[in-house]
């Protein structure tokens, strides 16, 4: 430990004593660090931090996929009747949860707020091994229709009821109907951990509740609406767990042909559920973090091979008085690590301001994005890489300056040091190296940009701008028949077509890009097929203007009118991609079908009147898929989605829409206003994040290999000077002079670029599932970023060529 501190304190004052090259060196060796500690911060916050629940390791998250749909099959939801049935007969799971969004409206008497809330079945919390801060958790019981319950979030405690311990066994309205509270969780719980996270919690008494004479959805085999998550026990494995699974669901595919002949069981750990669809671009965006480092890394080994040079008498000295070729890699090494960790510190506070600017570029929906801070295991990570590439950085450098010229280096006669044939050549493999990791960067730059560029614009089969739209559910208590939640948006619809500066408006159970959408099963009449084996299409019902509000083109026959009504035929009307599916080259205006799911009764029989235009209505990158739309009056919900044109600010008529809402219903509140665009401008905020970071990695790690050229020539024109001299003396061109000195770095460019194409061919196509209509290894996105590459290497090539085209001949001389 002596040696160490002294060599540590004999370092740290070689490197004060050379104060441009420490700083150089310093900020270099930051850049990187600081990328890979900001990017680090996100995955660590996403992807590596522990779930806030008990033995996370244990938790799982279940799903059903289509057994034909191959590699392309969706982890998708279950049914209730299948999550009894798994929860009745599995033997590796200590118990299993199902559970589904239950948005729901708060009323007091004089305000109706809208809350954000989950329907689950009474043991979620017990399967996370979490405690309620004050009260319980749901009873086996609450699970039973007629049960109303309610467990609050401390949030909502703090917020709505001021933190009053008085609130559990109070009565509260939700949706119009009485519910007792039972509990507060503590504070920062959530599950699951989504961007709109619940406020409050209730049983699935509400979902088993029948209405008339129809079924409850959960007694619906073939409905499928529910997630699920469960504990195995310990010992379990993933593997065994799947087993049991697959081996129950086999069995329910024999006994329910009609709705279980095609699905199977997917369980798959809950972070990986829950943080499935971000990963792929974080662990990209760590690669790229990490191609910047390897590049700063490399340009400082050239700095301290360099550096070595000037230091060859003083190392021959220390070797001639005794010390090993081991003295002198750990003292060397000693310095480079010094160099490193000085360069984590500077990193640290770069990645600080890179985390909060990260934090703003973020698109939606992360989970856990509010999460995102440095801790223990952040600061573990910079001090690891930073004394990594301290090592990387140094070691080379130190092994070639652990084999000294003694006889030359102690010459008296000696001018001073110079370089041997195998040093240049390995300062100009690293340069190589810096060329054709920045290439790779580039060109993955270069594709995410072309890619984002052509996701712009991409048509979503409709027109976005001037459209404000917002939610509203109606309550169960007072809208619980279809008639009644149809009069209401009839009504509506009569009064906001009449507000100054409205082109049209209308109603859908969803809309376009939302992250939502429902689709049923299709059968068609002259064809009919069992259940399990029918297609399915996306489904929604729509009031009469909604294509004319959406800009969305009639194709074939006519759109909705105010005479399709609850007492009129069924009818239906399909985009271009559910013909070209159901009915290919046959003309579908007048075909019959049965789309599933039924309001008050079976699923009637619906007659296509029209065909409209494909529309994108989950994201942009998906091919249009088959769409069934019917009239609202005849399939009316308790919740909406209401749309409005304008042809002035969207945002100016908000206070109308509430208050025209707050007159049909004092208990029914309009909530999340957003403009159409902005949901279009949701769907490529990934891609334009991801675009936007490696674009910015890549010119950092261009601008560090044009310096490592840079630093090349002018070394080697520094070396060369008395050579440059002499041949100028002789009669050479400066002309010639700057052609042999951007050649020698050409040269190297090209070798550089040679490899680096290599590599983009070889690693580009991890980005294939990052693109859109671009493909992985396109040349004409290569051939742009190599020019773009090439020129800059030209300009940092040209530089120290100029200054050494300029060399007085007899100065030369002289110094020589």
């Amino acid at each position: 430990m002596t040696d160490f501190f002294r060599e540590l304190r004999y370092a740290a004052r070689l490197l004060g004593k050379q104060p441009g090259f420490t700083a150089v060196a310093a900020l270099t060796l930051a850049l990187g660090i600081g990328a890979n500690t900001a990017i680090f911060s996100v995955v660590n916050a996403v992807l590596l931090r522990p779930l806030p629940y008990a033995a996370q390791e244990q938790l799982v998250s279940l799903g059903s996929y289509d057994t034909r749909a191959g590699a392309n099959a969706v982890f998708d939801s279950i049914s209730y009747p299948n999550f009894e049935d798994w929860r009745a007969q599995n033997q590796v799971f200590s118990g299993l949860a199902a559970y589904v969004g239950s948005p729901s409206t708060l009323t007091d008497g004089q305000e109706a707020i809208h809350l954000q809330g989950l329907a689950t079945s009474h043991n979620l919390f017990n399967i996370l091994g979490v405690q309620p801060l004050l009260g319980r958790t749901f009873l086996p019981k609450e699970d039973e229709p007629g049960n109303h319950v309610a467990i609050l979030s401390y949030e909502l405690w703090q917020t709505r009821f001021g933190g009053d311990h008085g609130v559990l066994n109070q009565t509260i309205n939700l949706n119009g109907i009485p519910h007792q509270v039972v509990g507060v969780m503590p504070a920062h719980f959530t599950f699951p951990l989504e961007s709109n996270s619940p406020e409050f919690w209730t049983t699935i008494a509400e979902l088993r509740q029948r209405v008339g004479a129809d079924p409850a959805m959960t007694e619906e085999r073939s409905n499928s609406f529910l997630k699920c998550v469960g504990r195995v026990k310990p010992g379990v494995t993933l593997s065994q767990a799947q087993a049991n699974l697959d081996q129950i669901m086999s069995a329910l595919s024999r006994q329910y042909p009609d709705s279980d002949a095609h699905d199977g069981v997917r369980a798959v750990p809950l972070l990986q559920a829950m943080v499935g669809e971000v990963r792929p671009a974080l662990i990209m965006l760590l690669a790229t973090a990490a191609c910047v480092l390897l590049v700063a890394c490399v340009n400082v080994a050239n700095l301290l091979l360099a550096r070595s040079v000037a230091r060859q008498k003083e190392i021959s000295i220390r070797t001639a008085l005794g010390a090993g070729r081991g003295d002198i890699v750990r003292q060397l090494l000693t310095e480079s690590v010094l160099l490193g960790l000085v360069g984590g510190i500077i990193g640290l506070l770069f990645s600080v301001w890179g985390v909060e600017s990260l934090s703003r570029l973020l698109p939606g929906g992360i989970p856990r994005a509010a999460e995102i801070s440095p801790d223990v295991l952040v600061l573990l990570f910079t001090a690891a890489i930073s004394i990594l590439v301290g090592c990387l950085a140094g070691l080379m450098p130190a092994w070639r300056a652990s084999h000294p010229n003694l006889a030359g280096s102690l010459n008296d006669s000696s001018r001073g040091s110079s370089e041997s044939g195998h040093g240049v050549r390995l300062r100009g493999i690293l340069v190589v190296v810096e060329i054709a990791l920045a290439l790779v960067l580039l060109s993955g730059a270069g594709l995410l940009g072309r890619s984002f560029l052509r996701l712009r614009q991409a048509s979503p089969g409709f027109n976005p701008k001037g459209v404000m739209t917002a939610r509203f559910t109606l309550p169960d208590s007072r809208y619980g028949k279809s008639q009644q939640a149809a009069e209401f948006v009839r009504q509506l619809m009569e009064r906001v077509k009449q507000l100054p500066g409205v082109s049209s408006a209308a109603v859908a159970w969803w809309i376009p890009l939302s992250g939502s959408d429902i689709s049923f099963d299709v059968n068609v009449e002259e064809r009919p097929l069992p259940e399990a084996q029918r297609e399915t299409s996306q489904a929604n019902a729509v009031t009469p203007d909604y294509f004319k509000t959406l800009g969305m083109p009639i194709i074939q026959g006519r759109g909705f009118t105010d005479r399709d009504t609850a007492d009129s035929p069924k009818v239906v009307v399909v985009n271009e991609a559910f013909v070209r599916q159901f009915f290919p080259g046959e003309d579908p205006i007048g075909k019959r079908i049965t789309p599933g799911g039924a309001i008050e009764g079976k699923p009637p029989v619906r007659e296509i009147v029209g065909v409209v235009g494909d529309a994108k209505l989950i994201k942009l990158t998906n091919s249009a898929k088959p769409q069934v739309y019917c009239p609202h009056q005849q399939f009316a919900i308790q919740g909406a989605t209401l749309l409005v044109r304008t042809n002035i600010s969207p945002q100016s008529i908000l206070p109308s829409l509430h208050s025209i809402i707050a007159d049909l219903d004092k208990d029914v509140p309009l909530y999340r206003p957003r403009l159409l665009e902005e949901y279009v401008a949701s769907t490529v905020a990934q891609p334009r994040f991801n675009a936007l970071l490696v674009g910015l990695f890549s010119a950092v790690a261009l601008l560090l290999a044009a310096a490592g050229i840079f630093g090349v020539l002018s070394y080697s024109v520094t070396q060369r000077t008395q050579e440059i001299g002499i041949r100028l003396a002789l009669g050479a061109q400066r002309g010639h002079v700057l052609r042999l000195i951007v050649g020698q770095g050409m040269k190297l460019v090209a070798l550089g670029v040679a490899a680096g194409l290599l590599l983009t061919f070889g690693l580009n196509r991890l980005l294939s599932g990052l693109l859109y209509g671009i493909s992985a290894t396109d040349l004409s996105t290569l051939f742009l970023v190599s020019v773009v590459l090439a020129m800059v290497a030209f300009l940092a090539c040209w530089l120290p060529a100029r200054r050494a085209s300029g060399i007085d001949p007899m100065t030369a001389l002289r110094e020589g």
